[in-house]
């Protein structure tokens, strides 16, 4: 009896040729695993970009030496049949990966608030809402009580006055430009700031130094200002990348530091206390404008969103909102109780290098390196130009709203040694202030418009009454 024939040990003959076809069983076998590869090959993406992502799916070099976009596909078919994958599906594993890849590139960054902030929009909240009530009523005061008649006279003996301001005094401050000039609330002091690194303090009337701290910054100083409701502290930025917060004791004629405000990266160029005076916010070339704690020294608030340096900031007379402007020649406006951008304004072709809100509080002003200023009304969609100013033959170094009159005057200076004073109604130039025999830099004006403060490259601080 035969035990038979293991199947290991059968007989195959690939040689043989059946009846109807020339080519033998060992040559269709070899065309096998070439016909699956072009199988393959067709369901395969032609995109070299989706090869790549595939190959890299696979765990797979996306790229070999020498091997060219075509040899690559044949790689990846080759990896497919290898590895066993459906090749039906790479398309779709592509397309959802490609989908994960932009789900993640839209994700917004989200930086949870600290509790610090989280309780200084709760105030500024409550602040700006009574701020903007009170507002809105004097306002509607003012519209029933109005008389044209009287409003016309009023306003033409103000202009009038403005034409007429003269210089009145001229001290000689720093050994550098003067870079800064701010009045106290009072009116009795001003504050300047050198590209000395030095700061003075002045009588407003007689200009007669009362107290000077050399050196209080290393490099320019970008701007100084006055506690809003103090006459004995004032804040000073500069090109150090430092904030400094000092005491003025008149007595003793001495400014005394309190403290830095520490983070900026690079220069800081402008500086405002908040209506509240509780926080500061600060523009540096670092791309970054910030919200700080007037009394803890604390960083509040990191805000990006400018592509160049933040040159000028300013916060609008409610509180609540904050426009910024910048090196890339945009201005923006923020809204600080929530973190959100309200608007972006462009009309400028050129680096924005000041920015200032009217008290009627929807109106705002910025100059910049074109020579112009732009006039915006936030009322309007996308914050609407009301109005465009040739206002200076070189760079806009300030421009300023009167403070007791609903920003009815508008005041700016600039690189062609001028102070321009515009009346709001139709901003019409109605005075042109020369004195300073080179470029001006800063100025500022009194909470009664009677007087204007300005310094420059001159060296030397001047009042006009």
């Amino acid at each position: 009896m035969s035990r038979g024939v293991s199947f290991e040990n059968l007989p195959v003959d690939l040689q043989h040729k059946s009846v109807t076809q020339n080519e033998s069983t060992a040559d269709i076998l070899s065309q096998l695993p070439h016909e699956r590869l072009q199988a393959v090959l067709e369901k395969v993406p032609e995109d070299d970009v989706e090869v790549r992502k595939v190959l890299s799916l696979l765990k797979k070099p996306e790229v070999v030496d020498n091997e060219d976009v075509q040899q690559r596909r044949v790689r990846l078919a080759e990896a497919l049949i290898t590895d066993e994958v459906d090749p039906s599906g790479i398309s779709n594993t592509a397309e959802v990966n490609t989908e994960e890849e932009d789900e993640e590139d839209d994700e917004e960054f989200f930086t949870p608030a600290t509790s610090e902030l989280i309780s200084a929009r709760k105030f500024l909240v409550k602040y700006s809402l009574e701020r903007s009530r009170k507002r809105l009523q004097a306002e509607m005061q003012r519209h029933q009580n109005f008389n044209i008649k009287e409003e016309l006279l009023s306003r033409r003996a103000e202009l009038e006055r403005m034409a007429n301001l003269e210089l009145a005094g001229s001290q000689l401050v720093s050994t550098r430009p003067i870079s800064a000039v701010s009045l106290s609330p009072n009116n009795d002091y001003i504050a300047t700031g050198s590209w000395a690194g030095d700061i003075n303090i002045l009588n407003s009337q007689t200009l007669q130094p009362l107290a000077q701290k050399l050196d209080s910054h290393i490099g320019k100083i970008g701007a100084v200002q006055w506690h809003p409701g103090s006459n004995n502290q004032i804040i000073s930025c500069a090109e150090d990348g430092l904030i400094k917060n000092f005491q003025y004791l008149n007595e003793e004629g001495d400014l005394r530091l309190l403290g830095d405000l520490v983070g900026h990266e690079r220069r800081v160029s402008d500086l405002k206390y908040h209506p509240s005076g509780q926080f500061i916010g600060s523009a540096s070339h670092d791309m970054t404008w910030r919200l700080w704690d007037a009394s803890t020294y604390q960083e509040l608030l990191l805000q990006e969103g400018h592509a160049k340096g933040v040159f000028c900031l300013s916060f609008q007379c409610d509180g609540s909102l904050v426009c910024s402007g910048g090196m890339d020649s945009l201005a923006m406006i923020w809204d600080i109780r929530s973190g959100n951008k309200v608007m972006s304004l462009t009309g400028h072709s050129k680096p924005i290098y000041t920015v200032d809100w009217s008290t009627n509080g929807y109106q705002v002003a910025t100059g910049g390196g074109d020579g112009l200023i732009n006039v915006w009304d936030i009322r309007q969609r996308d914050g609407g130009q009301v109005h465009q100013i040739l206002a200076h033959r070189n760079i806009v170094t300030k421009v300023q709203f009167s403070k007791d009159d609903n920003g009815k005057k508008l005041i700016s200076c600039g690189y062609d040694n001028l102070i321009n004073v515009y009346s709001s109604d139709n901003w019409l130039k109605v005075a042109s202030l020369e004195g300073h025999t080179d470029k001006i830099i800063s100025l500022d004006i009194s909470n009664d418009s009677q007087y204007l403060v300005s310094g420059g490259w001159d060296r030397s601080v001047k009042i006009w009454n």
